[in-house]
């Protein structure tokens, strides 16, 4: 009996409690203000499209009233469909049987040119479409080994480059410090074509050691253009690699293996990967009938030289090289970024 009554007056004491807090005036409802929320002290606005950054910041652009990055790419892909096989190449290899390879990992001395990879990125892009060509870029960092010196990563990127692309003929290595000035000139018709090439060897011109002096050795006048596996040209120092074709083929891939033999890699050659294919051709007589070196202008003019070697109106690419020693690198870009053709948009 006792329990009972301490039962009702339990229930008694709730009702009361109840009964007052329903008497108190309404609180409104604390919400955390998350965009999408229905319910919310003041009203939200949903936030624009591309322009919040992995941080939450609001990109300059969107503050600046700028293209969002979706934008750009419509306005790229857009711009270069208008481009797009207009050449109209005829000699063979053309189009997709071209692949331009381009790399870095994002060091070196080229850091100092303003806006390096976006130029870059717009030239190559610009060129392959027009040409049909394929574009690609790569990341180095994959390929670079403890110690090793950067530059042989390029090897590799050349070698997976070839392994990507069955259907490809030709892969052109160009260093990231090149910009095609003359994107009217096709590879074909310019070099890569049987007859093209023929004309372009540098006949009975001297083999330069890597230190620049003559090894005693003449490029040949008789040469088989159909084994030819390699297309490279000399600057005072001896070949440069910064502009290298290679024919996809497993002659190709068996000297890239030899080329990043660890033991060329340990003797430390003072330019590197370019010393020791200079070290290839001058000792090796059955490999150089597979090399066919030309002019160093065909396909790699610098941006300052004499008559052989510095750029010309015409030419197909200039390369900075060396550009780092006086830091005049982004000076000479900029100046030869200015003057190079752009090909004409149609449609």
């Amino acid at each position: 009996m006792f329990a009972r009554k301490l039962q009702l007056l339990a229930l008694f004491a709730l009702a009361i409690v109840g009964l007052i807090v329903l008497s108190l005036p309404r609180q409104p409802r604390l919400l955390l203000l998350t965009y999408g929320a229905q319910e919310q002290q003041a009203p939200i606005h949903a936030p624009p499209n591309n322009i919040v950054g992995a941080l939450g910041q609001v990109s300059n652009e969107a503050l600046a009233g700028q293209p969002t990055e979706r934008e750009l790419i419509a306005s790229k892909a857009m711009r270069l469909s208008k481009i797009k096989g207009k050449a109209d190449d005829k000699l063979e290899p053309k189009g997709r049987k071209i692949v331009l390879l381009t790399g870095t990992d994002g060091k070196g001395h080229n850091g100092a040119i303003t806006n390096l990879m976006e130029t870059v990125e717009a030239n190559r892009e610009e060129y392959c479409a027009y040409h049909d060509y394929k574009y690609l870029f790569m990341n180095l960092t994959k390929h670079i080994t403890p110690g090793r010196h950067p530059v042989w990563a390029k090897i590799p990127a050349i070698q997976e480059a070839l392994d990507l692309n069955p259907t490809a003929e030709w892969v052109w290595w160009l260093d990231t410090d090149a910009i095609i000035m003359t994107p009217e000139i096709d590879l074909a018709s310019h070099v890569l074509n049987p007859e093209a090439l023929k004309k372009r060897i540098a006949c009975d011109r001297p083999i330069k050691l890597p230190n620049g002096k003559p090894s005693g050795l003449k490029v040949s006048c008789n040469v088989d253009v159909n084994m030819i596996d390699i297309i490279v040209g000399q600057d005072h120092h001896g070949v440069n690699a910064g502009s290298i074709l290679f024919r996809r083929n497993e002659w190709s891939m068996a000297f890239l293996d030899m080329w990043a033999d660890p033991m060329y890699v340990q003797q430390r050659f003072e330019r590197e990967e370019q010393d020791v294919l200079n070290h290839i051709i001058v000792n090796h007589p059955k490999i150089r009938e597979h090399i066919a070196i030309v002019p160093q202008r065909v396909i790699n003019a610098y941006s300052v030289g004499g008559d052989d070697m510095g750029w010309v109106t015409g030419d197909l690419v200039v390369h900075f090289a060396g550009c780092w020693v006086n830091s005049e690198c982004n000076e000479r870009w900029q100046d030869f970024w200015k003057r190079r053709h752009v090909v004409k948009k149609t449609g």
